[in-house]
């Protein structure tokens, strides 16, 4: 059984995707289901650019009584979910940020046998440029929005759910569980929000967060912003090892779809780190780990359940 999925509905030209899929690689993240809900031309080849490294690509389901939202994250719990221990329902606008240095695999291990869901912090910031759209990585547009609205967002958390913990996403951030406990990132017991009722206190210092940078309409001014505000640090760190995670999968892919690769380049020509080439021994390394090793992980996976059978979620 795999250890962890992120689970999103993207629709549109998802202009961000491919810098979202590095980061959450970058992080620790190994295996991703997209329901498409009606992706663009070259949003649809980029995700099946990705279809060999943890990446699936499912249609999205359609039904009368739910959203496309909700109806992807049904069809999820009832055929996908047994495949992975955990699984986070995110926006390609949500990046789960680690404290530097950490993996979002490792966090993973350690959440206790009795979590049935782990809450995180979401942070909302502000991506809006006063003269005009933002361009390049959207990890580097992170001015805080500091007006009481954005406090007001800022309470607002997301959860990580084990398998079996639910039976249907009602709300992607808050969800009522079948069985098990809800902690809080740092594994303590949640404790109730007494500004919002059926809600959780957040976390101050989390070594797992939920960076949530909301794109913002055309026309649409701009939140209210504290001429002091600063950097996200946690964030500034993360950059690095992204733009390492984009330019070896445009190394990668330069090898096998070679109009897709030239199209991702014109497309982040704001972005001039993604130029430089990536050394050979650490591209082998990268194709280790993100093309081979999850066959043979697979492969043991096949043995085991022969010999073992099917292992069990808690």
């Amino acid at each position: 059984m795999r250890t962890f999925a992120i689970v999103a509905v993207v629709e549109g030209a998802a202009p961000d995707l491919f810098e979202w899929l590095a980061f959450h690689r970058a992080v620790g993240v190994r295996h991703f289901v997209i329901y498409d809900n009606g992706l663009d031309s070259e949003a649809a080849a980029l995700l099946k650019a990705h279809a060999a490294i943890g990446v699936t690509t499912l249609p999205c389901p359609t039904r009368i009584d739910r959203t496309p939202l909700f109806a992807a994250y049904d069809h999820f719990l009832a055929s996908w979910v047994r495949l992975f221990r955990f699984a986070a329902f995110l926006g390609t606008d949500e990046f789960l940020v680690p404290a530097p240095g950490r993996s979002i695999d490792d966090w993973i291990a350690r959440i206790p046998p009795h979590a049935g869901a782990v809450v995180i912090n979401r942070r909302v910031f502000n991506t809006a440029e006063p003269e005009g759209p933002a361009s390049g990585l959207v990890l580097r547009r992170f001015p805080r929005a500091l007006t009481q609205a954005d406090r007001e967002a800022n309470r607002v958390v997301t959860s990580i759910y084990r398998q079996g913990a639910v039976a249907t996403i009602a709300d992607p951030h808050m969800t009522d569980l079948v069985q098990g406990e809800r902690l809080m990132s740092d594994f303590g017991p949640a404790e109730p929000d007494p500004h919002r009722p059926g809600a959780v206190l957040a976390v101050r210092h989390g070594e797992i967060r939920l960076n949530h940078y909301p794109r913002l309409a055309p026309g649409t001014p701009a939140p209210e912003t504290r001429a002091e505000t600063e950097p996200c640090t946690r964030t500034a760190r993360w950059v690095p090892p992204t733009l390492d995670e984009m330019r070896h999968f445009l190394a990668y892919v330069e090898s096998t779809a070679p109009a897709e690769a030239a199209r991702l380049r014109a497309r982040l020509a704001a972005v001039p780190e993604l130029a430089q080439p990536v050394a050979p021994r650490e591209h082998r390394l990268w194709r280790l780990r993100h093309l081979h090793r999850p066959r043979v992980e697979a492969a043991g996976r096949f043995v085991r359940r022969k010999i073992f059978g099917s292992p069990r979620p808690w």
